[in-house]
């Protein structure tokens, strides 16, 4: 039982550093991170029901998930086939276009769930009457920059 439990926690461990390369090495993972926490402030801020939530979670989920099978399938095309190869190049942009149709998707369910031009409206007129709350948006804004652009870790992957 000890040792299922050990290798149970492995497991955890493992995937948490496939999460923790893609944070370090993937600029656009980096960037469906930081749509993921725009898109949470939003869904509260709304006051999504429990259905909305559980579609904006799995919606999430689905987006992450397929940058971190593309980011697979790129190490793996990299590792075996070093040299371009049409092979390689169709198993990358096929890769890469799967996560464009979960993004394009994801791009669909937050017009269905946001669209809500009375909560819009209220959040705009928050926000211009609370200058303080402006400026924490802006400096998340300015940090989430930070975050996607920012210098990635320069030591030779592995």
């Amino acid at each position: 039982m000890k040792s299922e439990l050990r290798r149970l926690s492995k497991s955890f461990f493992y995937a948490l550093q496939g999460v923790w390369h893609c944070i370090c090495w993937e600029r656009n993972f980096r960037i469906h991170l930081t749509a993921t926490f725009y898109a949470l402030l939003l869904a509260v801020w709304m006051g999504l029901d429990a259905s909305e939530w559980a579609l904006l979670l799995l919606t999430i989920a689905l987006v992450l998930a397929m940058e971190l099978l593309n980011t697979a399938i790129e190490a793996v095309v990299n590792r075996h086939s070093p040299q371009r190869t049409s092979w390689g190049k169709i198993a990358k942009d096929t890769a890469a276009g799967a996560v464009l149709c979960c993004a394009v998707a994801s791009l669909g369910v937050a017009v269905a769930l946001f669209w809500r031009p009375e909560r819009l409206k209220a959040l705009w007129e928050f926000l211009r009457a609370d200058r303080l709350a402006l400026l924490l948006l802006l400096a998340t804004l300015i940090l989430a920059l930070g975050f996607i652009f920012g210098p990635e870790n320069k030591k030779e992957r592995k």
